[in-house]
């Protein structure tokens, strides 16, 4: 009996570490497919990537974007029937900065995934992603932070 109880205990951290593992998989493959999408200069693509890898929540919330200049913020919200075309607007600004980058790095730490983007002339954006912590794991929050 003792031995059955083991067994079920040590499969049941088998199993877990496994299910842990394809959610780590599962994010890295959506962050290195938005890097590969950022490259694309096709809107319908963008709309694509969105539709299919983030959450029904993530893509009902209006873009919010707050872009620090010197010393101003300013912070622009879209109407919420836009909220399609505002993400694939979105990718288009960072298609500018990030459409011909490289992977600096990429790591997962829980449901978060940070991944460092650097461009030809040395600009680097860290995207961080929140995913839903269970299947199919799809992004469930978005930051990008941009920086020399």
């Amino acid at each position: 009996m003792k031995k059955l109880v083991a067994l079920v205990v040590v499969s049941g951290l088998f199993l877990t570490t496994f299910a842990q593992e394809s959610m780590e998989k599962v994010m890295e493959k959506r962050g290195r497919e938005m890097h590969r999408v950022l490259g694309l200069t096709s809107k319908d693509e963008w709309k694509k990537f969105v539709r299919e890898n983030y959450s029904q929540s993530l893509i009902d919330k209006p873009m919010r974007a707050q872009i620090a200049e010197g010393k101003s913020d300013t912070e622009t919200e879209g109407k919420a029937a836009d909220n399609l075309e505002g993400k694939a607007m979105m990718f288009e600004r960072l298609h500018e900065d990030f459409g011909g980058s490289k992977i600096i790095s990429i790591k997962s730490e829980g449901e978060i995934l940070k991944m460092v983007l650097e461009n030809d002339q040395g600009l680097t954006g860290t995207f961080q992603l929140k995913f839903d912590k269970s299947k199919p794991y799809l992004i469930a929050g978005l930051g990008i932070e941009v920086g020399n």
